[in-house]
């Protein structure tokens, strides 16, 4: 079932900002998983640093200021994500059937009016642990009604994080080396025919077949 982007209900929720978040979590994740990969450590183990430091990570995020879009409340051991003027937390667990406890509990709200089923009242980014090494974690961002249904969803993709590095690290360029000179023979300076490349001879006759 396709589900309407977070941002047609909350102009805030763009796909740059959520693949920014997200592209940091499983950044966060995929580090402390690897570093806790011992014959003593099992999903818990695991799962506790990789909850911790993701929580530190957005707590410095905010206090960096490098997103002026980007800010956090924090309670506790829990943390209140803000993006733009949305709030949200962030969650380990099973997207379809979270049991988290906390995932629908809305802190301090309290609504004067009657609130449409249609409209998400709850966000949250779902954090789904692969179930085989051959599979990735994967993070969604969804929006839930009064009544705790899907009625948003957003899926982060690689391949749709910002182009630019959030960190602002720079990657060093590319040693491509010399550039290749070739001598030039007697006969070189002779014109071309008409309709011949201008490629080298030895490229010449290996481009498509474009005949019928």
């Amino acid at each position: 079932m396709d589900y309407p982007h977070p941002s047609t209900f909350q102009p805030d929720l763009t796909d740059e900002r959520l693949s920014t978040i997200a592209a940091k979590m499983l950044d966060v994740r995929y580090l402390t998983i690897r570093q806790m990969d011992t014959e003593y450590d099992d999903n818990y183990t695991r799962e506790c640093p990789v909850y911790g430091r993701t929580r530190k990570m957005l707590i410095l995020l905010a206090r960096g200021k490098t997103l002026h879009w980007f800010n956090v409340k924090c309670m506790g051991m829990g943390v209140d994500i803000f993006i733009g003027n949305v709030t949200c937390k962030f969650f380990r667990d099973d997207l379809e059937n979270p049991e988290k406890a906390g995932f629908f509990k809305r802190d301090g709200f309290l609504c004067l009016f009657e609130e449409d089923d249609n409209v998400p009242v709850l966000w949250r980014f779902v954090i789904e642990r692969a179930l085989t090494e051959e599979d990735e974690d994967q993070i969604y961002f969804v929006g839930y009604n009064k009544f705790n249904e899907m009625i948003s969803k957003w899926h982060y993709e690689a391949g749709a994080a910002p182009l630019y590095a959030v960190d602002q690290v720079i990657p060093p360029a590319a040693n491509m080396g010399p550039a290749e000179i070739e001598i030039r023979e007697d006969g070189d300076d002779e014109v071309s025919k008409p309709g011949e490349s201008d490629s080298p001879p030895e490229v010449r006759g290996t481009g498509t077949n474009n005949s019928n």
